[in-house]
């Protein structure tokens, strides 16, 4: 017996050795420390590929160490914020503004800053209170307090986002109902106005997640829904695709719920049986990049064409059907242990990702080009590592790609 485990043990080591080996043959492994400048931050040092592979046109916006920074395409490094926790930066059309979350303990606010720089601005707050609640059977606090996260441009002046903040009025003195995160929008001339509700969740599911509209298409928003089976025992994690004014054109039309029970115009466009996350739409509007978990080890950076005509029709099964459909025209670019939040240049000739190698994430992008054949994208080259942040960058923080 202990023959036999030492032996297993020995194959193990060998799949391994020939595991890293693979990947410094696909180039996915990192790419060597002297391709990279080091510039100094707040936190440490960041590395910036200076080779001529990772040349690329515009500017990208992430936090490190939970600040906000520049990039631009003369590998210029810049810091836009200090002493704050940023998450989820998102660089308007016009790229004059950078929306972001500024994350507290137990709530967070949303912010807009001048890409040029200078005092950040509080569009809403989600500071609040603990009060009582004898509804709670437990006897838990109401907690007025709110979150906010993901905000996306729709245009310059109209942001969408993600919040808990219908748990005050969907189930009054309940504290416990709607605390999943959901899909609303604001106006930032005007950000205390009540955000109008775009998409629900389905109470206790996870709620919703990666919202953003279709370019040039105002009535199309795609985002990640969180929901569990008839059974209630898997859960489901899908894309969808709406009408964003599909809830507040049909006042009391659509109601979120429990599954099976929940009423919303919500479309899935990828199927039950696999996990697909993180939708981002290229800028022609015409292909989804996404996610996919493709088993325990491996995730996959996936694209697939974009479905036509199913916003308007909503639990419908026909339209159901065809929302389907191009799914199965899904082609895989990238894979690897975690690939997450893909991101577009302006142009749509590089789509960058995060990507996990040798314990840490950085941001990673692949050129692509369309193929005169299938008249899909295509990956051109290797994949091209563009920081060597050293494990400071903030890989659950979406990041954003300006002109």
């Amino acid at each position: 017996m202990k023959r036999k485990k030492q032996n297993y043990w020995q194959l193990w080591s060998l799949l391994a050795l020939l595991a890293l080996s693979l990947q410094s043959c696909l180039g996915i492994g990192n790419s060597p420390s002297s391709n990279f400048q080091s510039n100094k931050t707040s936190g440490g040092s960041l590395g910036v590929n200076k080779t001529a592979q990772a040349v690329f046109q515009g500017k990208i916006y992430f936090t490190y160490n939970r600040n906000l920074y520049e990039l631009d395409g003369t590998k210029k490094l810049t810091q836009l914020t200090s002493g704050m926790d940023v998450r989820d930066p998102a660089v308007s059309p016009d790229g004059k503004w950078i929306a972001f979350v500024k994350r507290y303990e137990d709530y967070s606010d949303l912010m807009l800053l001048p890409s040029t720089g200078g005092q950040p601005k509080l569009l809403r707050s989600g500071a609040g209170q603990y009060l009582a609640n004898p509804n709670s059977p437990m006897g838990a606090p109401l907690s007025t307090a709110v979150w906010y996260a993901q905000p996306s441009w729709q245009d310059n002046t109209h942001l969408v986002f993600l919040s808990d903040l219908a748990k005050s009025y969907t189930n009054p003195g309940v504290d416990a109902f709607l605390l999943d995160l959901q899909v609303f929008e604001i106006s930032i001339d005007n950000p205390q106005a009540t955000p109008q509700t775009i998409a629900y969740a389905n109470y206790g599911a996870g709620g919703d997640r990666d919202p953003s509209y279709r370019p040039d298409h105002s009535d199309q928003i795609i985002y990640t829904h969180y929901a569990y089976d008839n059974t209630g025992l898997k859960q489901l994690t899908q894309l969808y695709m709406e009408d964003p004014n599909a809830i507040a054109n049909n006042p009391g039309k659509y109601r979120p719920g429990a599954t099976g029970f929940a009423f919303d115009p919500g479309v899935a466009i990828t199927p039950e049986d696999q996990s697909n996350l993180e939708p981002a739409f290229s800028p022609d509007g015409n292909t989804i990049a996404y996610v996919r978990r493709m088993d325990a080890t491996h995730m996959g950076l996936y694209i697939m064409p974009v479905p036509e005509n199913i916003t308007q029709d909503p639990n419908n099964p026909d339209v159901d059907k065809q929302a389907l459909d191009q799914y199965s025209q899904s082609v895989l670019l990238e894979q690897g242990l975690f690939i997450s939040q893909p991101f577009w240049s302006p142009d749509g000739k590089e789509l960058a990702y995060l990507a996990y190698n040798n314990s840490v994430f950085d941001i990673w992008f692949v050129h692509v080009a369309t193929d005169t054949k299938t008249k899909m994208l295509k990956v051109q080259g290797a994949p091209v590592q563009l920081t060597n942040a050293g494990g400071h960058l903030d890989a659950d923080s979406r990041p954003s790609w300006g002109a």
